[in-house]
């Protein structure tokens, strides 16, 4: 039902701007013919044209209404109104022409009336139809030749009012067609801003629906790629589950707007690490996140695996800088995340309603990657040997041998997640320190090369504070770094190892981030 209001409206709007358009386009042509009239009946009334000119006038003012007959009939016969307009400013101008020849070619009328019907034709056609005028008025004057006679009325000939009302008639076509024009401007600049502020609102609109919404599905939906249909397929992806062990129990004693504050943040945080990975985030359940790689758009198995695998390092790390902003917030609480990976085939697509739907995906595999999650030890990573496989060549991991997962009739083979290969040396770009007054949250992969600088500042300038005993109060946070500093807290047996600390990580950031 709104769909066909909708559609009524909106060829309701069509047709009332073409008769608007049609409206104009007449009164401009009356006008047009209107001028024409005057001067030959002021000619008539000077004794300059016989009486019997009085018949051509009568055809000069009825012709305005025979022709916006004519506009409509041909409208009805299948022809656009451009088309309509472009075939009556031809016969205007065989009118006219016809004009010029009752007027016995006086100088000065017949420029004013050639000006008025050559502008109109430009205006409703552009060049061609102002060439093809020209030549219809000339055709129009000749053919006046055997209408009105030969003669030839000349400048000093014509009388004075004749040529007066002549120019003051075109001055006034001039000011109506100015009028005109700048009417079609603010009509047209008026739908212009109309269709702008539309599209806004559209884009307001799209950007509101996109938060509820995977940014690759809503890409793939505005770009046309998906439809939103019913429709599921089978699939190998990766699954992630992860919760906060602890969150239970803070939640019952901070104040509802701490709370929502502290979920928002790090759910907010969370979701950044997954995009970054390139993860479809499903949904979020409370404090637990669901997140899938291999759809919309997959890197292949391995990848997908791989890149759920670091985004999971990456989001246990991120944990530790949560943990002591968290602290200094008065949230004591340790709190840390487990997290379930699993990889399989999955049903994965739209389900639900033609009016609600919900991107999601179903199976067992999707089940073992959440008994995974909670069979895991707080903040560690926990994987089934169908994801380990795909990644045991990247990642460090430690056999957990077998476990009993409620649903599952066999025990699973898991795996949990020590480190990248290659950083267990010691070589790692991940540094987080925490202790009394104090904690330093590092990761060099993600520090920004504008970030340096002020970077570096921090640490200078905190070191130096410590070393001479000065009162610091640093809180500095960027992507990939975060420093605590309160001196007041600091106990003065760790001073000496705090500024070591911050000296080695100043070398690192120094060496390894490029500004």
């Amino acid at each position: 039902m709104t769909t066909t209001k909708a559609v009524k409206k909106r060829r309701r709007y069509h047709e009332d701007a073409k008769a608007q358009v049609r409206r104009q386009a007449n009164y401009i042509r009356l006008l047009e013919f209107l001028v024409a009239a005057v001067v030959l009946v002021s000619g008539i009334f000077q004794q300059t044209y016989p009486e019997i000119y009085l018949l051509w006038v009568a055809v000069l003012l009825a012709y305005p209404l025979v022709a916006q007959g004519i506009a409509y009939y041909l409208e009805l016969q299948g022809h656009r109104q451009q088309r309509a307009s472009s075939i009556l400013v031809q016969v205007d101008a065989i009118l006219i022409g016809l004009t010029i020849a009752a007027l016995h070619y006086a100088l000065v009328p017949a420029l004013a009336l050639i000006t008025i019907v050559h502008a109109n034709a430009v205006t409703s056609g552009g060049v061609k139809p102002w060439l093809l005028s020209i030549v219809l008025t000339g055709v129009g004057a000749a053919a006046g030749l055997a209408v009105f006679g030969g003669d030839v009325l000349g400048p000093r000939d014509a009388p004075i009012l004749l040529d007066l009302i002549a120019m003051l008639g075109l001055a006034l076509y001039v000011g109506a067609s100015s009028f005109y024009t700048n009417q079609q401007t603010r009509a047209a600049r008026l739908a212009q801003e109309k269709v702008a502020h539309q599209q806004q609102q559209a884009v307001d609109l799209s950007r509101k629906l996109a938060k509820y919404l995977p940014p690759q599905i809503w890409g793939s939906l505005f770009s046309g790629k998906r439809d939103a249909k019913l429709g599921t397929r089978r699939k190998r992806l990766t699954v992630f589950f992860s919760d906060i062990k602890g969150f239970s129990n803070v939640s019952e004693d901070l104040p509802l707007d701490k709370l929502t504050r502290m979920l928002n943040t790090y759910l907010n945080e969370m979701t950044r690490i997954a995009l970054r990975h390139g993860g479809t985030i499903d949904k979020f359940i409370g404090d637990a996140v669901m997140v899938f790689f291999g759809d919309p758009v997959s890197k292949g198995s391995k990848q997908d695996a791989y890149n759920c695998v670091a985004m999971a390092i990456e989001m246990q790390r991120h944990m530790k800088l949560l943990r002591q902003r968290w602290e200094r917030e008065g949230i004591r609480e340790k709190l840390d995340i487990r997290i379930g990976i699993n990889t399989g085939y999955v049903t994965v697509g739209n389900f639900g309603a033609e009016s609600r739907m919900d991107y999601t995906i179903l199976g067992t595999d999707v089940n073992l990657a959440s008994r995974l999650e909670s069979a895991c030890r707080p903040g560690r990573i926990l994987l089934s040997q169908a994801t380990w496989e795909l990644v045991n060549e990247r990642i460090l991991c430690q056999d957990r041998g077998e476990i009993e997962v409620k649903g599952f009739n066999r025990p699973i083979p898991v795996y949990e997640v020590q480190d990248f290969r290659g950083t267990q040396t010691g070589a790692s770009s991940f540094t987080s320190l925490r202790t009394e007054g104090f904690g330093l949250h590092m990761d060099l992969k993600r520090i920004r090369g504008f970030d340096k600088k002020p970077i570096l500042l921090n640490l200078a300038r905190s070191a130096r504070s410590l070393r001479q005993g000065e009162t610091v109060e640093t809180d500095f946070e960027t992507e990939g770094f975060a420093l605590h500093v309160n001196s007041n807290k600091v106990r003065k047996r760790e001073r000496v190892r705090i500024i070591e600390v911050m000296g080695e990580a100043a070398e690192k950031v120094k060496k390894q981030v490029t500004a």
